[in-house]
């Protein structure tokens, strides 16, 4: 009999803390397992790497900023770096008003705080495998392009077309204001376009933002 063929797809969880990535991995495995996605565990950045680099998969890395050796924005950039890695989301008990930004900016899609439940966790990264809040948003999970955005700038990208300030962009998506300002800058930096009216007519013509809800 025939082993399995592996899934294309896969998250890691990266975190020093054995009680918490454990029980954080469990429920997590049972969670995306229907969706045939896998579940790792590593208790730091190098043994992390490893099991990256040694795969084939796309993964989606779930990384501690703060941990023992590389952590922090050295560690979202190093994983981003692998050409594997479709996502780096960051997660941290400190404070996200001063870490968020910093995070976004080294290039984490999304930063959550550990006081959240496995079952907010488990939303938040599903959404960046299927889109958010039922938008049919391109996912970089499986669409290649010359332009690596992350799920949430083509979320931004997408509502920057239909017209929305960066105010209410921030409402929408749930994220800080200052947060959207740093996923534009990097959206005109990928796109090579220098504002918005430019960036909305390159996303149109490369078919990267959702087609708006018919009323």
């Amino acid at each position: 009999m025939n082993a399995p063929a592996p899934t294309s797809h896969a998250l890691l969880i990266v975190d020093d803390h054995p009680v918490y990535r454990e029980a954080l991995g469990e429920a997590l495995s049972k969670d995306f397992a229907p969706l045939g996605i896998d579940v790792k565990t590593a208790s730091n950045a190098s043994e992390g790497m490893s099991l990256v680099s040694e795969s084939s998969q796309s993964w989606l890395v779930l990384l501690d900023v703060l941990m023992p050796g590389l952590s922090g924005l050295a560690g979202i950039k190093v994983f981003k770096s692998m050409p594997n890695v479709a996502h780096v989301v960051s997660i941290s008990g400190l404070d996200a008003d001063v870490w968020e930004p910093r995070a976004v900016a080294a290039g984490s899609t999304l930063f959550l705080s550990k006081n959240n439940t496995s079952a907010v966790i488990f939303k938040k990264i599903y959404g960046l495998y299927n889109g958010v809040q039922g938008q049919n948003v391109p996912n970089p999970l499986s669409t290649q392009s010359e332009y690596r955005l992350t799920q949430r700038q083509l979320e931004v990208l997408t509502l920057i077309s239909m017209g929305h300030p960066n105010k209410i962009i921030a409402d929408l998506l749930d994220i800080k204001e200052q947060t959207v300002k740093i996923h534009i800058n990097q959206i005109f930096k990928e796109l090579r376009v220098f504002n918005r009216t430019q960036a909305v007519l390159k996303a149109q013509k490369l078919l990267l933002t959702a087609t708006p809800p018919q009323a």
